[in-house]
């Protein structure tokens, strides 16, 4: 079964770790005292969905020593994906994010395996689900470039 298992997708490597939290800068501030973590960087970024209600989300950036990304998201207008998760949970590890070269391939062959896409963009990034999963959201993101 381990063999079966590492054949079934070809990541690359984890990209970064998205956390759904109530309060991005108190949390920050609370892993950079504590923890050692940061600097942390932030960014407001915002849109509608698709019935038309404004969405604001601020994230919260900072890396760990060895270059995985700390991804803080506070959901700070609307509803999106990561609403419900906050209301059932209170916050907490949302998505673990990996680097794959074909995100459309690869998600179809978790699709065929019985996952489930619950938010996606064709070609750049798609997040899934499955039945025990662990209640952790996989999103799989379009390979960089490699220097």
């Amino acid at each position: 079964m381990a063999d079966d298992a590492k054949s079934k997708l070809k990541m690359r490597t984890v990209d970064h770790i998205g956390i759904v939290v109530k309060d991005a800068r108190k949390v920050a501030a609370a892993w950079e005292s504590m923890m050692g973590i940061g600097p942390w960087t932030f960014t407001e970024t915002g849109g509608a969905t698709p019935g038309g209600e404004e969405v604001k989300v601020l994230l919260g950036f900072a890396y760990s020593e060895n270059g995985v990304e700390l991804e803080l998201i506070e959901i700070a207008q609307g509803r999106i994906l990561h609403s419900d998760f906050l209301d059932l949970t209170g916050g907490g590890l949302h998505h673990l994010a990996y680097i794959v070269d074909d995100v459309d391939g690869e998600a179809a062959k978790l699709v065929a395996e019985g996952a489930e896409i619950v938010l996606s963009q064709p070609g750049a990034f798609a997040y899934l689900r499955f039945e025990d999963d662990g209640g952790v959201i996989f999103e799989l993101m379009k390979g960089r470039a490699t220097p």
